[in-house]
């Protein structure tokens, strides 16, 4: 359980590690307002999560939202298996774009 943040000029990743749940979001919340308030595209690095829930795609929607109300982009990157199936199931994968690795992410958020 954890995550790790790289801040770039042009972008930000943060990075996940075990679950990405209520009790991992509620000790994110703070550093992602922070990169929200950035403004700079953000890519969610989620290769080393095994499970999500409801928080977790409730905060990724949530950066979605306000970085694009500020018109700054929001990547994912490196889903797969439960992940990958909830992320789609919630039909995220239609509004914003899922990548295999951070550098197609930041490349996608025009962060390259």
């Amino acid at each position: 359980m954890g995550y790790t943040i790289e801040r770039a000029d042009s972008h930000s990743v943060i990075a996940f590690d075990g679950d990405l749940d209520s009790a991992e979001v509620q000790m994110a919340r703070g550093e992602v307002e922070a990169l929200i308030g950035e403004g700079k595209p953000l890519v969610f690095d989620l290769s080393r999560v095994e499970f999500i829930d409801s928080s977790g795609i409730g905060l990724i929607v949530h950066a979605f939202r306000a970085l694009s109300a500020k018109r700054s982009k929001v990547a994912v990157c490196g889903a797969t298996d439960q992940p990958l199936e909830l992320l789609k199931a919630t039909q995220l994968d239609r509004f914003m774009a899922f990548f295999d690795s951070p550098r197609e992410a930041r490349e996608a958020v025009g962060a390259a």
